[in-house]
Parts: structure tokens; C-alpha cells; sequence
């Protein structure tokens, strides 16, 4: 042991094992014995204790041995009989004796002077190596803070998803990118990065730690120290739901993202339960069949430690690889977990009703139709786009796409609240366009759009889109559960059952107003009447219909309101199966007046849901007992999140209502938090940045996503991690 080695250890100074469970020893004559605290001291006949200071319990070798001998001893021989400046010894039925004999030895005299000697001159600084130890101070000083700048630098472009490198890695060369530009920027202002930056000039070192590899390694780290404090939280939390899609990236492969849903009660701290959803990967798979997602979903989760038998929901997109009944991701989870209740993503659902809506009547499929048209023919000029932009000032023309939850509305908004400055636009085109194309697809849209059909289109969609994309905006939530978005799911369908029967009549009224702004004929054009072939002679005729307004309220209105009705009852059944069985948790303050009989019912009920076989996750009486004295603790507007702050303070007497509880705020409503990490994706791999490696993707959106969390981290941790692999180069 050389001596910059002892002058660390006598700087520490011994450790004292104190509140320790001492394992038993079997001993020479067979009797079990183990170490006793009491050994630390030596009682004198007087009744005096003197501290041994020197005395040092191993938990490794559950040994007791002589501090100062241990580092300062040159006599190997004379401590035979003890073993304390050596390896130890654990006799515990002759430890007394032999502490006595050791402590009055004359090699231990010496080895305690030589550590009081050692320990006086390291307090008063005047050891012999000082010069040498205050410049290995200084230098892992300089060494830590610049890796903490280094480490903030890196952290600061991550959570903005910036890029790292330019051309060339070369310090106040052009095109060297933000990474060594921050840094070059920081050493203008900066004593330490400055001196830093001076050494590698002036090549005094080679060891700079600002490379790419560097950032890649500090990254890597930065990114395995917040998805463990996340795996962490998954396994405090117990029960947790899988969300999973696909997108393919601009390299054109297909990134599988995972993310978990939990209940974060966070026992260590007085604060509210909340709910979390957490992103963990992207993952390059190969295909994307239901086998393959499942088996790719179960190796990550192995991976990271976490129990899929813990697993309470799972929330896909539509997507038959996903939702299939036989070969569906969440029919394979289902089959290995049957508690992993499956529920289809909300916001999808919600845009295949208006698809399903959209697509079910000809004039709706022309409305649509004119309005991409709209977008197109202004789109497709800049001196057009000036027009459009010179005319409306709230909003621009925006294109509608199949699978993108919020634009119908956007493209139908823009018309609807600035139909008349359309209408302008639209004419100033056809009179300046020299494009023939141009003046004749203006003309056309005049004579579409300048007609009380249109108009009344308008007025109708924009009322089922709105409405629809409030629904849709509050499902998206992160805290969204079960019990709110059966609400408002409900809510929107009474509002269109509502909207069938006096909706038409009020969308009429304000389309008169509209168009006697404008000076639109407010008549329904006539149509011809389409005369079918009749196949057998017996065939009655079709009762026309003759009125045009009855035409269009039958054949247009009530077929996409009836459309959308009978979509929403069909898409949202799963919710109606989660009210059965956690209906009455819904709203807990109402347990308050439950009948005892009914709420037994819905216990027992609970119970038979919440079983797999022999596992069950709580027990239907207990719940049903607890239930009776928890419902005087809380008033009728108590929400499920609310009651789970009550429980937490109540240190564990009610846990099946707890378990209850977190299992129902745990299953998801939508699968929005994946396409939200979708967006993430495409900000980090850009088309500059497509060949990104896999891991890097997933560590830059991790730090990204997670910026709670990341900005919580403390750089000292890192930096011994990052330490432990560098040693052999430097000491921090």
C-alpha cells in the first residue's frame, strides 16, 4: 500500500458498523456466537470506557480488525495469535482476551503514533506530499468542473433536440457545430473552460473529453440514469399500462415507441398521487405483425426488470396488427396476462367516426371534396397565398388528412368564420389570374361555394367537428381516466342524438343569416330525381322525395349525425364494459348513499374482474368493509384522485380500495402520449440526421421527453459513473 493510498484512508478515517443485523458464527467448541457493539469500548476496573477507536468491523468478511495496524504495521509476524493486523479475525468467544493482548503490544503502540502523527499533519496541511496532493486536488477540480459544464452543455441541446456535430470536430474551426461552438462561446466568459481550451491549444494535454464519442458515452449515461429512475418508479407504482405504435422515420424505418402508464404515489414525500405516463424506447423492428410487437414488447420489458404479470392495461391505435381478435398484440398480452385490459385509443376512434360520418354520404364526400380544393388552388401560388392572406386575417386555408385528428376542423374553421372573405379571395383570383388554369378552378369554387347547400354544409360540420374535437382535445390528457372520458363520451353522443332533432333547424338559421350577408339565394337547388332500373316487375317504386329541403335534411343531415351515432355506440363499447365493472368507483363520493346489498354486489364483482386463476389483486369483502367506514371520510364530489390522496395519509388501512382505485386510473383512454413521442422522433431525426444510430435516437428523445426528470439529475452522479470508466486516464 503506498502512501498516497494510506494518506486517502487515514483522511476518511475509520467507519463504525453500528445498527447492523451481526450474522451468527459457529465457533471451535460449537456454541454460535456473533460481534457485539459493546467490544468497541474497553470498561476499566473504575467503571471508565475508553473508546477503541482502532477497533473496525468488516461486513464482507464478518471480521473484526486493528485500523492503524492494518495500514501502518511492519511487523507481519508479531500479530499471529490475534490476526487483527492481517486478515482479521472472527473468534468471537476469545475476542475480549485478544483485544487485550493486542492493544498492549508494542507494534500497536507504534502504528497508533504513526496514524495520530499522520492525522495531525493532515489537518494542519504540513504532510510531506502536499504539494503533491494540493496539485491532484487542483487538478481533479479543473477536471470536474469542466465535465459539469460539459454535462450542462450536452443536457441543454438533448432537452432542445438539437444537433451536436457540424463538418469537423475541430475547435474554432468554421462548421464545427453547436456542440464545440457553445463551448468556444462559454471560454470567452468562462476562467475554467478558458484554461481548458488554452491546454489543448497550446497541446499541453491530449485528454480534452470533448469528442463526439465523449458526448455519445455522456449521453448514454445521462439517459440510463433517468430510464432507471423511471423503471423504479414503474416497480414502486406495481401496476402499469403499455402503450405502443409505430411510425416509420425519415429514414424509413420503423420505430416502435413504449411508454408506461402509471399511478405515481411517491410514499417518500407528502405530495398528491398523479398520474404518469412515461416514455421508455424507440425500437427499430423489422416487422410489424402482432407476433412479432409482442414478442418485441415482452423482451424490453424482461429487459428492464418489470413483471408483465403486473400489467392492468394496454392502449394501441386501431390498427388490425394491434386490435386483432386472433393475432392482435392485445390478444397475445391478453393470453399471457388476462387482467391486461385492452382499450382501443379514443382520439382514433373519435376521427374514424367523423371518417366513417364523412364517407357515408356522397354531398358530405363532395364537401370535403371542395374544401381540399379550396386549399389547393391558393396553395399552389405564392402570388395566390398573398391573396388568400391579404383577405383573412384569423386563419389560413389548411388541407384536412384522413389521420390527423384535428385538421377537418382547422380546414372547416377557416371557412366557416371567414366565408365572406372566401368569397372575395376567390374573385380577386379569377379577375388578376393569368394562369387560364387558375381563373377556371376560381370560377368553378365560386359557383360551388356560393350556393346554400354549401353554406349550410358549412355550418353543419363545423358544429359536429367542434364539439367532436373538444371531446378529443380532453381525452389526449395525460391525467385522463376511465371514469371522465366515459362522461364526456356519453356527453358527445347525447349532444348529437340532441343535435338530430333540433340541429338542422338551428344550423338553417344561422346559414339565412350567412348568406343574406352575401346575397345568396337561400333556396335549395332540384336535383333530378335518379330512377333506378327495377329487376322484377313486382317491385314497388321508391316514394320520392319532393321537397328539396327535405331532401338534403334526410339524405344528407341525418345520415352523418345517424352515422355518427351508431359509430360512436359501436367504437366506445369497451367503455361501457369498464363501467360495469368499476362504474361504482366512478364517482366514490356517491358510495355514500349505496345501498350495502348493491355495493356488496359490486365488490364481489370487482373481485371476479380483478382474478387470474389463484392471483387476485384485492379480496370483494374486505373492499366491501373498508368501503362502509371509508365513505364517511368523504363527501359526495370526492373524485377518485382525491380519494387516493385521503388513502395515502392513512398509512395503509384501506389497501383494497387503494389497489382498486389505482388499477382503475391506471388504464389508459388514448394511445396520445405515443404519437406525442412521434414528435419528438421528427424533431431529433431530421433529414441532416438520418442516419442517427438507434441507441442515440433513443437516449436524445428520452432526455427530451422526460425533461421532468432530467432536469432533476444531479452531474455529481454522473460524473462518478463517467469516473469509474476513466480513472485509468484522469481522477475526478
Amino acid at each position: 500500500m503506498n502512501n498516497n493510498t494510506k494518506y486517502e484512508i487515514v483522511k476518511l478515517g475509520p467507519s463504525r458498523v453500528i445498527n447492523h443485523n451481526f450474522p451468527i458464527t459457529v465457533q471451535d467448541d460449537g456454541s454460535k456466537r456473533k460481534f457485539s457493539t459493546k467490544l468497541y469500548y474497553r470498561n476499566l476496573i473504575n467503571g471508565e470506557q475508553i473508546n477503541r477507536f482502532w477497533l473496525i468491523y468488516s461486513k464482507l468478511e464478518d471480521c473484526v480488525l486493528c485500523y492503524c495496524c492494518k495500514l501502518f504495521s511492519t511487523n507481519a509476524n508479531y500479530d499471529k495469535e490475534t490476526s487483527l493486523s492481517s486478515k482479521g479475525t472472527n473468534d468471537w468467544r476469545h475476542l475480549s482476551e485478544k483485544l487485550k493482548t493486542h492493544e498492549k503490544s508494542i507494534s500497536h503502540y507504534k502504528s497508533v503514533e504513526a496514524w495520530m502523527e499522520l492525522n495531525t499533519r493532515i489537518s494542519k496541511g504540513k504532510t510531506i506530499n502536499q504539494l503533491e496532493i494540493n496539485i491532484i486536488e487542483r487538478e481533479k477540480n479543473h477536471w470536474r468542473n469542466v465535465l459539469n459544464r460539459v454535462l450542462s452543455i450536452i443536457h441543454y441541446l438533448a432537452i432542445h433536440n438539437d444537433a451536436f456535430r457540424g463538418t469537423t470536430d475541430v475547435l474554432y474551426a468554421k462548421g464545427n457545430g453547436k456542440y464545440l461552438g457553445i463551448i468556444e462561446m462559454l471560454a470567452k466568459f468562462d476562467p475554467i473552460m478558458e484554461e481548458h481550451l488554452r491546454r489543448i491549444k497550446d497541446e499541453e494535454t491530449r485528454v480534452h473529453y470533448l469528442g463526439h464519442d465523449i458526448q455519445d458515452e455522456l449521453i448514454q449515461i445521462m439517459a440510463n440514469e433517468i430510464r432507471q429512475k423511471i423503471i423504479s418508479l414503474i416497480r414502486a407504482a406495481k401496476y402499469f399500462t403499455v402503450v405502443m405504435d409505430c411510425t416509420p422515420d425519415i429514414g424509413h424505418q420503423e420505430q416502435l415507441t413504449i411508454l408506461i402508464r402509471i399511478v405515481n404515489m411517491e410514499e417518500s414525500n407528502e405530495s398528491d398521487p398523479t398520474i404518469q405516463e412515461y416514455f421508455l424506447d424507440f425500437i427499430n423492428v423489422n416487422s410489424t405483425t402482432g407476433l412479432n410487437l409482442s414478442e418485441v414488447l415482452l423482451k424490453q420489458l424482461e429487459l428492464y426488470n418489470i413483471n408483465i404479470g403486473d400489467c392492468r392495461g394496454q392502449a394501441y391505435d386501431n390498427g388490425s396488427n394491434m386490435v386483432g381478435k386472433y393475432q392482435g398484440v392485445q390478444t397475445r398480452i391478453s393470453n399471457i396476462n388476462l387482467r391486461a385490459f385492452f382499450t382501443p385509443c379514443a382520439a382514433h376512434s373519435l376521427n374514424l367516426v367523423l371518417c366513417d360520418a364523412a364517407k357515408n354520404s356522397t354531398r358530405a364526400i363532395s364537401f370535403f371534396g371542395t374544401v381540399r380544393r379550396v386549399y389547393t388552388l391558393f396553395s399552389a401560388s405564392t402570388n395566390r397565398w398573398s391573396i388568400i392572406q391579404k383577405h383573412c386575417k384569423l386563419f389560413t386555408v389548411k388541407q384536412w388528412s384522413d389521420t390527423r385528428w384535428e385538421s377537418r376542423l382547422n380546414s372547416v374553421k377557416a371557412l366557416r368564420l371567414q366565408f365572406p372573405c372566401i368569397i372575395e379571395a376567390l374573385e380577386e383570383v379569377y379577375e388578376t389570374a393569368n394562369d387560364l388554369m387558375a381563373k377556371s378552378e376560381a370560377n368553378s369554387l365560386l359557383n360551388k361555394i356560393s350556393s346554400y347547400e354549401f353554406i349550410l354544409s358549412l355550418i353543419i360540420w363545423y358544429d359536429i367537428l367542434e364539439k367532436v374535437n373538444i371531446v378529443s382535445k380532453n381525452l389526449q390528457s395525460q391525467i385522463m381516466n376511465i371514469s371522465t372520458s366515459t362522461k364526456m363520451v356519453y356527453g358527445l353522443l347525447e349532444y348529437l342524438k340532441q343535435y338530430r332533432i333540433t340541429g338542422f333547424d338551428f344550423a338553417k338559421n344561422i346559414a339565412n343569416k350567412l348568406a343574406s350577408e352575401i346575397d345568396i339565394p337561400i333556396i335549395f337547388k332540384c336535383c333530378r330525381v335518379r330512377k333506378k332500373k327495377k329487376m322484377f316487375s313486382y317491385e314497388h317504386d321508391d316514394e320520392s322525395i319532393s321537397n328539396e329541403e327535405d331532401r338534403f335534411r334526410i339524405d344528407y343531415f341525418q345520415v352523418i349525425v345517424n352515422q355518427a351515432i351508431e359509430s360512436i355506440n359501436k367504437r366506445f363499447d369497451q367503455l361501457e364494459s369498464y363501467s360495469n365493472n368499476f362504474g361504482f368507483l366512478y364517482q366514490i363520493g356517491k358510495v355514500k348513499t349505496m345501498e350495502e346489498d348493491e355495493l356488496l354486489k359490486y365488490c364481489k364483482d370487482l373481485h371476479l374482474v380483478l382474478s387470474d386463476g389463484d392471483l387476485n389483486d384485492l379480496e370483494g369483502l374486505d373492499l366491501f368493509s373498508e368501503l362502509l367506514i371509508f365513505r364517511m371520510m368523504i363527501d359526495d364530489n370526492t373524485t377518485p384522485l382525491i380519494a387516493l390522496g385521503i388513502l395515502k395519509k392513512t398509512n395503509g388501512s384501506f389497501p383494497n380500495i387503494s389497489i382498486a382505485l389505482r388499477i382503475m386510473l391506471t388504464i389508459p383512454v388514448t394511445s396520445a402520449c405515443a404519437e406525442r413521442s412521434f414528435s419528438k422522433l421528427k424533431l431529433i431525426k431530421t433529414y441532416l440526421r438520418n442516419k442517427l444510430s438507434q441507441e442515440k435516437l433513443s437516449d436524445h428523445a428520452l432526455i427530451s421527453i422526460e425533461q421532468e426528470i432530467s432536469n432533476k439529475i444531479d452531474y455529481q452522479n454522473l460524473l462518478e459513473t463517467f469516473a469509474s470508466k476513466k480513472l485509468r486516464k484522469k481522477f475526478f
